[in-house]
């Protein structure tokens, strides 16, 4: 499956850490969204107690399509349904100092939902998590003027950047 998605990025601890060595694992299988509402918003989800701006999504369960995992995830991240879907592109992820991989694949999602209510778990709501709508601009900058203290927050950031600079840059200034 995963051939026939556009590699947006290949991070590893030497792009992102400057530090050697490969995970050997098979990747993790993850979903995440560029959502964006009908007022031409961008969601993004924030943690509070880690202070971080990501894209919503999670991960893929066990036999579920990515588009149903994408649809189940918008859904819980931000109470908003996937009214337009449209595959943007994979995010490689090899984490050896962390011994993980994951493949992220990463969608173009517009949603007609006016204020809809995050499912949040309650870990999710223990760590303060809360889903904020955003001009373009506004969400480019909260994810990469961030500075981030610890190695999983840094892969983060660099997962997400690269994926709304591919999207600035092929889609929106085209």
């Amino acid at each position: 499956m995963d051939t026939d998605w556009k590699i947006i990025a290949y991070l590893t601890d030497k792009t992102v850490l400057g530090t050697e060595g490969i995970c050997l694992k098979e990747p993790r299988r993850k979903v995440r969204s560029i959502l964006i509402n009908e007022e031409g918003k961008y969601a993004l989800t924030y943690e509070a107690a880690s202070r971080i701006h990501t894209l919503p999504g999670g991960g893929i369960e066990e036999g579920e399509d990515p588009t149903a995992a994408l649809q189940r995830e918008v859904y819980e991240e931000t109470g908003c349904s996937c009214d337009m879907i449209f595959p943007l592109g994979i995010v490689c992820e090899n984490r050896y100092h962390a011994d993980t991989a994951v493949t992220s694949y990463y969608y173009v999602t517009h949603t007609k939902t006016k204020n809809g209510v995050p499912q949040f778990t309650d870990e999710e709501m223990a760590l303060g998590t809360e889903t904020g709508w955003f001009s373009l601009t506004e969400a480019l900058h909260l994810i990469k003027d961030a500075e981030h203290d610890t190695d999983h927050k840094k892969f983060l950031r660099a997962r997400d950047l690269s994926v709304l600079e591919f999207y600035i840059r092929e889609y929106v200034e085209k």
